[in-house]
């Protein structure tokens, strides 16, 4: 005993003390204890490998259906210097003997749309179109951007 009349050492219902870094539980408490599962590299490995592949496959299918259109815009320039108006510079890809429908607009500095028109595009034999649209805005302009084309009905 130590001299405060407290134990330092607690024994088990055996008998024994218990070594400090043992965790014992009651018996038949808390069911029975399970053995630890070996890892499996190979099966995670596998469904890691199977789920690269299936997220490949799917990214494929929809970059071929959606991603690259017959019809593509690069936005050159804007000019909102006079007031009421944004000049819109554009370019259009497009297929040869083919004419396009482009949707511009314009947007204020709260991003409001204050102006925007369908710009008809000429089939015409080249494949590359620069245009420069007139946009009449009803706001004080921020923007100037085009936002689709699509193939003229």
């Amino acid at each position: 005993m130590l001299e405060s009349g407290y134990m330092s050492e607690t024994l088990t219902l055996d008998g024994r003390v218990p070594d400090p870094g043992e965790v014992a539980f009651p018996h038949g408490r808390y069911g029975r204890r399970r053995k630890p599962r070996r890892s499996r590299p190979l099966v995670a490995a596998a469904l890691t490998l199977a789920v690269v592949i299936v997220g490949g496959a799917a990214s494929w299918r929809l970059h071929e259906q959606y991603g690259h259109g017959d019809y593509t815009t690069n936005l050159l320039a804007f000019d909102d210097s006079v007031p009421g108006q944004v000049d819109i510079t554009f370019e259009v890809y497009k297929p040869e003997g083919e004419g396009a429908v482009c949707r511009v607009r314009s947007r204020d500095m709260s991003g409001a749309e204050i102006g925007a028109a369908e710009v008809p595009i000429p089939a015409d034999s080249s494949t590359r179109v620069v245009e420069t649209h007139t946009l009449p805005v009803t706001g004080e302009p921020n923007t100037g951007e085009v936002q689709r084309c699509r193939k003229a009905d």
